[in-house]
Protein backbone atom coordinates (compact mmCIF):
# COMPACT_ATOMS: atom_id res chain seq x y z
CA UNK A 1 0.00 0.00 0.00
CA UNK A 2 1.56 3.28 -1.00
CA UNK A 3 1.60 6.36 1.26
CA UNK A 4 -1.09 8.27 -0.65
CA UNK A 5 -3.81 5.72 0.11
CA UNK A 6 -3.03 5.06 3.77
CA UNK A 7 -5.57 6.38 6.27
CA UNK A 8 -4.54 9.25 8.46
CA UNK A 9 -3.74 9.24 11.34
CA UNK A 10 -1.96 5.90 11.19
CA UNK A 11 -3.73 3.85 13.85
CA UNK A 12 -2.09 0.94 15.61
CA UNK A 13 -4.84 -1.39 16.75
CA UNK A 14 -4.35 -4.57 18.76
CA UNK A 15 -5.32 -6.75 15.82
CA UNK A 16 -2.58 -5.34 13.59
CA UNK A 17 0.46 -4.67 15.82
CA UNK A 18 3.78 -5.09 14.03
CA UNK A 19 6.21 -7.59 15.54
CA UNK A 20 8.82 -4.85 16.02
CA UNK A 21 6.37 -2.85 18.17
CA UNK A 22 5.73 -5.90 20.38
CA UNK A 23 9.46 -6.48 20.88
CA UNK A 24 10.03 -2.77 21.56
CA UNK A 25 7.26 -2.73 24.20
CA UNK A 26 8.66 -5.86 25.85
CA UNK A 27 12.19 -4.40 25.92
CA UNK A 28 11.00 -1.08 27.37
CA UNK A 29 8.96 -2.88 30.03
CA UNK A 30 11.88 -5.09 31.07
CA UNK A 31 14.26 -2.11 31.18
CA UNK A 32 11.88 -0.10 33.35
CA UNK A 33 11.45 -3.01 35.78
CA UNK A 34 15.23 -3.36 35.88
CA UNK A 35 15.68 0.34 36.68
CA UNK A 36 12.98 0.05 39.35
CA UNK A 37 14.77 -2.87 41.02
CA UNK A 38 18.13 -1.05 40.90
CA UNK A 39 16.58 2.07 42.46
CA UNK A 40 14.97 0.07 45.24
CA UNK A 41 17.88 -2.33 45.84
CA UNK A 42 18.66 -0.95 49.31
CA UNK A 43 15.01 -0.89 50.29
CA UNK A 44 14.55 -4.50 49.21
CA UNK A 45 17.63 -5.46 51.18
CA UNK A 46 16.32 -3.65 54.25
CA UNK A 47 12.94 -5.33 54.08
CA UNK A 48 13.97 -8.83 53.03
CA UNK A 49 17.53 -9.13 54.44
CA UNK A 50 16.43 -11.34 57.34
CA UNK A 51 14.81 -13.84 54.95
CA UNK A 52 17.59 -13.69 52.37
CA UNK A 53 20.21 -14.24 55.09
CA UNK A 54 18.20 -17.15 56.46
CA UNK A 55 18.09 -18.69 52.98
CA UNK A 56 21.85 -18.13 52.61
CA UNK A 57 21.51 -15.91 49.55
CA UNK A 58 23.28 -12.87 51.05
CA UNK A 59 25.33 -12.00 54.08
CA UNK A 60 23.37 -8.99 55.30
CA UNK A 61 25.34 -6.48 57.30
CA UNK A 62 22.92 -3.62 56.78
CA UNK A 63 21.77 -1.56 59.74
CA UNK A 64 18.29 -0.21 58.93
CA UNK A 65 18.28 3.03 61.02
CA UNK A 66 14.48 3.04 61.04
CA UNK A 67 14.23 6.18 63.18
CA UNK A 68 16.39 8.16 60.74
CA UNK A 69 14.42 6.73 57.83
CA UNK A 70 11.05 7.82 59.25
CA UNK A 71 12.46 11.18 60.37
CA UNK A 72 13.40 11.88 56.75
CA UNK A 73 9.91 10.89 55.62
CA UNK A 74 8.06 13.16 58.07
CA UNK A 75 7.88 16.26 55.77
CA UNK A 76 6.45 14.16 52.94
CA UNK A 77 3.97 12.46 55.24
CA UNK A 78 2.87 15.87 56.52
CA UNK A 79 2.36 17.11 52.96
CA UNK A 80 0.27 14.01 52.20
CA UNK A 81 -1.76 14.62 55.38
CA UNK A 82 -2.41 18.26 54.42
CA UNK A 83 -3.52 17.32 50.90
CA UNK A 84 -5.72 14.53 52.26
CA UNK A 85 -7.29 16.85 54.83
CA UNK A 86 -7.96 19.44 52.13
CA UNK A 87 -9.59 16.87 49.87
CA UNK A 88 -11.69 15.59 52.76
CA UNK A 89 -12.72 19.10 53.81
CA UNK A 90 -13.67 20.29 50.33
CA UNK A 91 -15.40 16.99 49.53
CA UNK A 92 -17.57 17.26 52.64
CA UNK A 93 -18.29 20.91 51.82
CA UNK A 94 -19.43 19.92 48.33
CA UNK A 95 -21.68 17.19 49.72
CA UNK A 96 -23.27 19.60 52.20
CA UNK A 97 -23.78 22.21 49.50
CA UNK A 98 -25.48 19.60 47.31
CA UNK A 99 -27.77 18.53 50.15
CA UNK A 100 -28.72 22.15 50.82
CA UNK A 101 -29.47 22.67 47.14
CA UNK A 102 -31.85 19.72 47.22
CA UNK A 103 -33.78 21.38 50.05
CA UNK A 104 -34.51 24.50 47.98
CA UNK A 105 -37.98 24.98 46.56
CA UNK A 106 -38.44 23.97 42.94
CA UNK A 107 -38.90 26.99 40.67
CA UNK A 108 -42.26 27.58 39.07
CA UNK A 109 -42.52 26.00 35.63
CA UNK A 110 -41.91 28.37 32.75
CA UNK A 111 -45.17 29.11 31.01
CA UNK A 112 -45.41 28.60 27.25
CA UNK A 113 -46.25 32.25 26.70
CA UNK A 114 -43.20 33.44 28.68
CA UNK A 115 -40.84 31.04 26.91
CA UNK A 116 -42.25 32.01 23.50
CA UNK A 117 -41.82 35.70 24.32
CA UNK A 118 -38.21 35.18 25.50
CA UNK A 119 -37.26 33.16 22.43
CA UNK A 120 -39.04 35.35 19.91
CA UNK A 121 -41.34 32.58 18.66
CA UNK A 122 -45.11 32.45 18.67
CA UNK A 123 -46.80 29.97 21.01
CA UNK A 124 -48.07 27.62 18.31
CA UNK A 125 -44.59 27.24 16.78
CA UNK A 126 -43.11 26.53 20.21
CA UNK A 127 -45.78 23.92 21.00
CA UNK A 128 -45.26 22.29 17.58
CA UNK A 129 -41.50 22.22 18.13
CA UNK A 130 -41.88 20.62 21.57
CA UNK A 131 -43.98 17.83 20.12
CA UNK A 132 -41.27 16.79 17.67
CA UNK A 133 -38.44 14.44 18.63
CA UNK A 134 -35.71 16.25 16.69
CA UNK A 135 -35.80 19.99 16.11
CA UNK A 136 -33.30 22.30 14.46
CA UNK A 137 -33.15 25.69 16.16
CA UNK A 138 -31.30 28.57 14.55
CA UNK A 139 -30.27 31.57 16.62
CA UNK A 140 -30.02 34.82 14.68
CA UNK A 141 -27.46 37.53 15.33
CA UNK A 142 -30.03 39.56 17.27
CA UNK A 143 -30.66 36.60 19.64
CA UNK A 144 -34.03 35.57 18.26
CA UNK A 145 -34.80 31.91 17.60
CA UNK A 146 -35.97 30.44 14.34
CA UNK A 147 -37.16 26.88 13.62
CA UNK A 148 -36.82 26.44 9.85
CA UNK A 149 -38.20 22.92 9.42
CA UNK A 150 -41.61 23.46 11.02
CA UNK A 151 -44.53 23.17 8.62
CA UNK A 152 -46.29 26.46 7.85
CA UNK A 153 -49.17 27.43 10.12
CA UNK A 154 -52.54 26.15 9.14
CA UNK A 155 -55.21 28.80 9.39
Amino acid sequence: MNGARRPWPPLVVSADVPRLVKWRDLLITLLMWGFFIVLLDTEFELLFSRYLEWLGVIDADIDPHWTRYFRLLVPYLLAVAVVFAGLLLFGLRTLLRGQRALLLRQPDPLQIADEARRSGLDETALIAARQRRIVTVQIDADGSYRIPDLPPKEI
